[in-house]
């Protein structure tokens, strides 16, 4: 339960239970009676500066600092996607003392916000018509179901029957598509999935 942008959550830490109160940064949604898509990020990684957290207001920092979502919001303009057609959310909301990719409880922490991202997703979208875009592998990992087969990056750029995702394989149970922040997965650079997403979606 969400009260004036603080949370509660509990972690253990020498066999204890400890709950925890901080604050997170919103989503963002300039529109949110035409939303055409969500995308969703990993968490915000809690960054210090003289020795005091910066506080986001929006996720990825949008509205403040362009660095930050400036590569997802290149890719979603190519397939024809601005920042007033999107509902942008991290799938942790909370702040993490580290980078997504060294925090070893990273997993186990997302798992425990999945339904909460599919209940905020419900409220928007009750259809589960629109599709979901995810910025990093670890999302699509930690959201397929757990009898499924997961797929290398490369792999799902190149196999158009793996995309989308199937809502029935995933736990947000809506349709998910790759759009994954590192360069390599630019669709500057991605010509053929590109074009099959165009083909996919006219948005």
């Amino acid at each position: 339960m969400f009260l004036n942008n603080q949370t509660l959550y509990r972690q253990k830490e020498n066999n204890r239970n400890i709950q925890i109160t901080m604050s997170y940064p919103k989503p963002h949604k300039k529109n949110k009676k035409n939303i055409k898509a969500f995308v969703l990020g990993c968490d915000p990684t809690a960054i210090y500066k003289n020795n005091i957290k910066l506080d986001f207001e929006y996720v990825f920092d949008i509205e403040n600092d362009k660095r930050y979502f400036a590569g997802i919001l290149s890719n979603l303009k190519l397939i024809g996607l601005f920042l007033e057609d999107v509902y942008v959310q991290n799938l942790i909301t909370e702040y993490q003392d580290k980078e997504t990719n060294e925090n070893k409880n990273w997993n186990e922490i997302a798992k425990t916000y999945i339904l909460h991202r599919r209940s905020e997703f419900d409220k928007i979208d009750p259809e589960r018509k629109i599709p979901v875009f995810l910025t990093s592998e670890v999302l699509y990992k930690v959201l397929l179901n757990d009898d499924q087969n997961k797929y290398k990056p490369k792999e799902l750029y190149n196999n158009k029957s793996l995309i989308p995702v199937s809502a029935k394989d995933n736990q947000l149970k809506r349709p998910l598509i790759p759009l994954y922040r590192h360069y390599v997965y630019s669709l500057s650079r991605q010509n053929e999935y590109l074009n099959y997403l165009l083909t996919l979606y006219s948005f």
